[in-house]
Parts: C-alpha cells; sequence; structure tokens
C-alpha cells in the first residue's frame, strides 16, 4: 500500500510524515517523541494513550495517524509543564492520585474533556467520563478527588477573571461618561452642576443648594458624621 503524507500539529508544533496507511496515531506521536502518550493495551481498553483530537478525547491507538491529518492535537505534556503545571495536573498531584503515573496523562486528558464540556460535573458524571481509564493503584477514590479539586479551581478562576473584566468595562463606562463624542472632556464638579441647573431655569434661592456645612462653619449634623465615619472603615 502507498504511503500517504500526513500532517500531525501536536502541542502547537507541526510535524510532516511520509508513514504507512496502517500506523496509529499512538505510534506515530510516540516515534515523534511524545512519550507521555503511554502504550498500554493497544486495543482501547485503558485509555493510557488518550489524547485530544480537536478538543474531544480519543485513544490514540485506535486512530490511524493519517486520519489525523491537519487536526489539533493535544497530549499531556502539551497542557502545562513542571514550573507552570495545569491545574488539573497540580490537583492530581496535590490529592495523591499519582501513584506509578502510567495511566495519568490519558486520566488528565480525560478530565480535561470533561471541564471543557461540564465545568462543574457531578460525581456520576466523572465516573462515567473517566471509566475507559483503567487503574491498578490508586483505586480511584483520590482521581474522582482531583476531578472535583481541578473544576472548583478552574471555576475560581473563571469567576477571577471575569471580575477583572467587569471592573475594566465599568471603567471605560466611566471614562466614556466623562468624556463627550467628540473625544473632548465633559465639564464636572459643582460649577458644571450649577450650569446644568442654570441652563434648565433661573437660579434662586429655591434651587441653589446652600454651601457645605465646612464652608459655613456650622456643625454637620450627627448623622452624616457617623455615616462618613462609617464609610472611612
Amino acid at each position: 500500500m502507498p504511503k500517504k503524507k500526513t500532517v500531525l500539529r501536536v502541542n502547537g508544533r507541526q510535524h510532516e510524515l511520509v508513514l504507512d496507511p496502517n500506523v496509529s496515531l499512538l505510534q506515530a506521536l510516540r516515534d515523534l517523541g511524545y512519550t507521555d502518550v503511554k502504550n498500554g493495551c493497544e486495543i482501547g481498553e485503558c485509555g493510557a494513550c488518550a489524547v485530544l483530537l480537536d478538543g474531544t478525547a480519543v485513544n490514540s491507538c485506535m486512530v490511524l495517524a493519517w486520519q489525523a491529518n491537519g487536526a489539533e492535537i493535544v497530549t499531556n505534556a502539551g497542557l502545562g509543564t513542571l514550573d507552570k503545571p495545569h491545574p488539573i495536573q497540580e490537583a492530581f498531584a496535590d490529592v495523591g492520585a499519582v501513584q506509578c503515573g502510567y495511566c495519568t496523562p490519558g486520566m488528565v486528558i480525560s478530565t480535561k474533556a470533561l471541564l471543557d464540556r461540564i465545568p462543574n460535573p457531578s460525581e456520576s458524571e466523572i465516573r462515567e467520563a473517566l471509566s475507559g481509564n483503567l487503574c491498578r493503584c490508586t483505586g480511584y477514590g483520590q482521581i474522582i478527588e482531583a476531578v472535583q479539586l481541578a473544576a472548583s479551581r478552574l471555576q475560581a478562576e473563571r469567576l477571577a477573571v471575569a471580575a477583572v473584566r467587569s471592573l475594566q468595562e465599568s471603567g471605560e463606562a466611566s471614562h466614556r461618561g466623562e468624556c463627550g463624542d467628540d473625544g473632548s472632556r465633559s465639564p464636572s464638579g459643582p460649577g458644571a452642576a450649577a450650569g446644568a441647573v442654570a441652563g434648565s431655569r433661573p437660579l434662586t434661592g429655591e434651587n441653589v443648594a446652600p454651601p457645605p456645612a465646612a464652608l459655613t462653619g456650622e456643625a454637620a449634623p450627627r448623622d452624616q458624621l457617623l455615616r462618613r465615619g462609617g464609610e472611612r472603615r
């Protein structure tokens, strides 16, 4: 059978290959040096070779390399590094869900696919998503805890990012309110307020606000002082 020209895009890198049509994606990835993709059963049962293929978790032993031509492939190593691990990888380490480590890359990949689809999964949804990943060390308890911890940390990150974005948008809206359509700064302060009143009706004793107590020497009402004290605290 003629060889096939194949382009594999792995963790942001592009590899142009000429392969036999029966070469699996697992074999091609490991030959390229992506040994974090583990070779377990080679029949799609253990999940150790799982990778993300255009965002979907697949067993790379069950995919021919040419079938992944041009697709975006992400392995466990593509999610994070030792210096800056992905929150999922960090959670697995923090709760002791890593023992021999052979199944861990596939577990991490399946978890990533799950949390991309369901940010806050139930325990039954976690167990279903990981049902194709076998582990002979942990008994799965710590793995479930790791997924739950990763979900909560990722949710906290999303909330923090949303809060920062909201503050930025609020600041931009405030800036637009202070400037006119032509970019010129609109007048502000007591003078502008008085001008606005003057433009609507004549200034009289009825519509001119009295000066603040600090300028007249009069004591401010006690409830105002208490309110200001509370604001300072």
